[in-house]
């Protein structure tokens, strides 16, 4: 996916949408394009259904944040769901830092003392790893995303909403690439000197996910 994608430059453009289309796309998160109210003219930008579910979720952001290009920053890598949510995570409570609570966790097995238990927060990223998008873009991804990001954007936690495009055109791949890749940002977060995880991703995954796209865009056609 490049910046000539149809659906990426809309993205872009998002800025320059009247607040009206704005709050009629907010409302839609989660619903199909078909019910949702005031805007199926989307189906003239794409016909995917997670395309549709990604702009929803990136008018999350308020109508000042977008109409300043907030929604499409890039974060280097960074602002990935997984990365936002250890993020929060660590803003929240310092204790609920994924990033030492596992260790501690790891830690305390090693002594043969019972681990600390995982915190709900960190329950509720685990339960959307294993969520399943629906292909008319609903389901229990969708439902959960919507009250995650609505979080984020509330605590002005970064997302990159362009990387979220990506992921979600491929959450279905059966190597579930993008899964490992949220897991990975959230478990073990990237020092500043690593190398991302997102840059392992093989030639083979890639592959798998156009090989989606292309699938999908054919049964939007029919």
């Amino acid at each position: 996916m490049s910046k000539e994608d149809p659906f990426i430059r809309y993205l872009y453009s998002l800025r320059y949408e009247d607040t009206g289309t704005l709050a009629a796309l907010r409302r839609a998160c989660g619903q199909r394009l078909a019910e949702s109210r005031n805007c199926q003219w989307f189906a003239s930008v794409s016909r995917r259904p997670d395309d549709f579910l990604t702009v929803t979720l990136a008018a999350q952001y308020s109508t000042a944040q977008i109409q300043k290009g907030k929604h499409h920053i890039t974060y280097e890598r960074r602002g990935s769901i997984g990365a936002a949510w250890a993020r929060y995570c660590h803003e929240r409570d310092r204790e609920q830092d994924p990033a030492t609570f596992y260790l501690r966790r790891q830690e305390a097995l090693a002594k043969g003392q019972d681990p600390p238990r995982p915190p709900s927060i960190h329950e509720r990223f685990r339960t959307l790893l294993d969520a399943e998008l629906e292909l008319d873009g609903t389901g229990e991804l969708a439902y959960r995303l919507r009250g995650l990001v609505r979080m984020l954007v509330s605590e002005d936690i970064p997302i990159d909403v362009i990387q979220l495009a990506h992921d979600l055109r491929g959450w279905r791949a059966e190597s579930r690439y993008v899964q490992e890749c949220w897991a990975n940002a959230f478990y073990r977060p990237r020092s500043k000197d690593s190398s991302s995880v997102a840059e392992t991703f093989d030639g083979q995954k890639q592959k798998e996910e156009l090989e989606i796209q292309d699938q999908e865009e054919d049964e939007h056609a029919d």
